[in-house]
């Protein structure tokens, strides 16, 4: 059954009202759009017209969306959205040896880059981009095939394949000297800032009373890697991202290492059955994690 065109309006009314109610400027809009403040004003009329309601409250220093105007924003929003990942998803399919992969920095660097040479060879056809970016987002917006994860696969919208368990010991420089349990929480302890409480599942795994809050807090596992080499305190680390330091003696493992309850992920895309790439990509990492003993 064909939609009423009554309804249907132009894309570009569309782009044009969506850029005013996102930015709440004619100006703004006109300069983001490459066209002048007029026929960004003539497109929003015309849509408006064409709707019979008013979308917009057009006053002197500020537009700012009505109340109707705010509901058909984010439903043009998200039509505009979804006619982009349409396209982006065509273009990917006429062009299958492409994969955009977005990585963790100290896994992507410290593990995953090393091992990249192994899957070029076996997939020569395959072009590799890297983005850096933590914690969950749009792939589809991002333009994104693959990501990997590390936490729980709570990443609405994807699909998650487990790479591994996340399992973190303990470790400090030579310096630091622990015999015992508590020993180990009396020396002063690094965290990371997304997992505040990892110290506290840890205690408490092992048999330990609560603790007070780590005396450091950082915003990536590499800086606070580094602040355990170099004598800060104690880290809880995954040994397996630091074998170097530890092969070399500069870090020590202190105690028992612990599953903290999370792992390392592929996110994929649901529509990722349609990109080759990324599922050669996932089929060679299964591969990589297998191969190496005592990794899984």
């Amino acid at each position: 059954m064909p939609l009423p065109r009554r309804n249907l309006p132009s894309t570009q009314s569309l782009q044009a009202f969506e850029a005013v109610a996102r930015l709440g400027s004619f100006t703004q809009a006109a300069e983001e759009l490459a066209l002048t403040q007029s026929a960004v004003s003539r497109q929003v009329a015309a849509l408006e017209d064409q709707l019979a309601v008013t979308l917009l409250d057009r006053g002197p220093r500020q537009v700012t969306p009505t109340q109707e105007g705010a509901v058909y924003a984010k439903a043009a929003r998200d039509a505009l959205e979804g006619l982009h990942e349409a396209a982006r998803e065509i273009q990917r399919r006429d062009t299958p040896g492409q994969l955009t992969l977005a990585i963790l920095p100290t896994f992507g660097t410290r593990w995953l880059i090393p091992r990249i040479p192994r899957f070029l060879r076996r997939h020569p056809e395959v072009t590799l981009h890297f983005r850096t970016q933590i914690g969950a987002f749009d792939m589809g917006a991002a333009r994104v095939d693959a990501a990997l994860h590390a936490g729980y696969p709570d990443w609405p919208g994807a699909e998650a394949t487990l790479l591994f368990e996340d399992r973190v010991q303990p470790c400090a420089a030579p310096a630091l000297k622990a015999a015992t349990l508590e020993d180990i929480v009396r020396l002063p302890r690094l965290a990371i800032a997304s997992r505040p409480e990892e110290w506290q599942g840890w205690a408490a795994a092992h048999g330990l009373a609560a603790l007070p809050p780590p005396e450091m807090v950082f915003e990536h596992l590499a800086a606070m890697a580094q602040a355990c080499s170099a004598g800060l305190g104690v880290a809880l680390l995954p040994p397996f991202l630091f074998r170097t330091e530890l092969a070399r003696g500069e870090l020590v493992a202190l105690g028992p290492d612990w599953a903290n309850g999370g792992g390392y992920w592929l996110m994929t895309p649901a529509l990722s059955r349609a990109n080759p790439a990324a599922a050669a990509f996932r089929d060679w990492l299964m591969t990589e994690i297998t191969r190496e003993e005592g990794f899984v």
